[in-house]
């Protein structure tokens, strides 16, 4: 495969880029609310955020999967499978998408995820999803050079 069979996925990753950076800023909007009073709109408003933000990463990593790997973990466990592998290199296919740190805190992220759509909104914790909204804007400037770099590769395949 060459760099133009690469171009409509790093066309994909920047829009998702973009939507990602629109849920970091949304995050700093809803903590600077919350400083004042949080009330079950804003838990519940985190939640989505949060949410929204792992599973905007995910589809990053399951096109990726699909377009340079060739195929999607599969099992129960797929979202972790997917996630360790974007860590680590193919070999003769592509180095790894992130770095270990970057795996181990949206790590977090996917157990986050997990946990809401596996309880009620109301039963959210406030200072859980503070400490994941706090965090997210340095998560998304790391997740965001990790990715450009990747596209970087993808572009230079000759």
């Amino acid at each position: 495969m060459t760099a133009q069979h690469f171009t409509p996925l790093c066309a994909d990753i920047d829009r998702e880029l973009n939507n990602l950076k629109r849920l970091t800023a949304e995050s700093e909007t809803l903590l600077d609310r919350a400083r004042q009073q949080v009330t079950f709109l804003e838990l519940r408003t985190a939640g989505s955020v949060l949410h929204d933000f792992y599973s905007g990463t995910e589809k990053v990593f399951r096109r990726i999967a699909l377009e340079v790997d060739g195929s999607l973990p599969a099992g129960p466990d797929w979202h972790l499978q997917l996630l360790l592998r974007m860590a680590s290199p193919l070999r003769d296919a592509r180095p790894a998408v992130i770095n270990e740190d970057l795996k181990n805190r949206l790590g977090e992220y996917l157990r986050f995820r997990h946990l809401i759509r596996n309880i009620y909104g109301f039963e959210l914790q406030w200072d859980r999803c503070h400490d994941l909204l706090y965090d997210l804007p340095d998560l998304f400037s790391d997740l965001s050079s990790q990715l450009q770099r990747f596209q970087q590769f993808l572009l230079s395949v000759e």
